[in-house]
């Protein structure tokens, strides 16, 4: 049967809004305008450090560092995590995949030490059968490597495998493993210009296991 790869940030919770949030709040603080157009193409990828640091030197100079906007940014932004619920459509997402006899993975950059709490408060800790963090693969997200051993780790091979992401980073790492995707941006990707080879949806509530099982076609 053929594998459901989802990414988990921005997709299945909108984790990814309250970063960008608390990020613009504490800019404007600091006098900084700034808007997702500015950063929503680095989220969903753990290899961009360089690009934020040029970025926070552009918006602060070398008054700030990336570590000590990290440092303001966290006591904010993880109470409001904590608040977040599945977004629409997850659960049933998961359902039908259970049912229809697909095999499920996560393929995410969180780490597992602040993923598995969530997974298990969300009610989800049980309906992946595979689950692979960015700290597993030697290169994160738009590198492939992520998504290859996810499809691996159902016994896949990648042509027969969806993947469902919200990000830019995510959709090319996808590709790259020739596997199919369909993108789901969130409201701070939602500007980005994702690869014409994904197909775009506005909602995970509007998709369903049929409906991947047929478009795009499966190889």
């Amino acid at each position: 049967m053929p594998g459901l790869i989802l990414d988990f940030d921005g997709l299945m919770v909108d984790t990814e809004r309250c970063l960008a949030e608390v990020l613009l709040e504490v800019l404007a603080e600091m006098g900084v305008t700034a808007t997702y157009a500015d950063f929503g193409h680095l989220f969903g990828s753990t290899e961009v450090d360089e690009d934020w640091e040029a970025l926070v030197e552009a918006w602060c100079g070398t008054t700030v560092s990336m570590a000590e906007l990290d440092a303001r940014l966290d006591p904010l932004v993880t109470p409001r995590i904590d608040e977040l619920q599945l977004l629409p459509g997850v659960e049933e997402l998961l359902g039908g995949a259970r049912e229809a006899g697909w095999g499920v993975a996560l393929a995410t950059g969180r780490d597992r030490a602040r993923l598995d709490p969530m997974l298990e408060r969300l009610g989800v800790d049980g309906a992946f059968d595979a689950i692979v963090t960015a700290e597993e693969v030697a290169r994160g997200k738009p590198a492939p490597d992520i998504f290859l051993a996810a499809a691996d780790a159902l016994g896949q091979q990648p042509p027969a495998c969806t993947v469902v992401e919200d990000s830019v980073p995510g959709c090319e790492a996808a590709l790259a493993a020739g596997m199919r995707v369909v993108v789901c941006p969130s409201v701070v990707s939602a500007h980005c210009a994702f690869p014409g080879e994904v197909m775009r949806v506005a909602s995970l509530a509007g998709v369903s296991i049929r409906s991947l099982a047929v478009y795009p076609p499966l190889r």
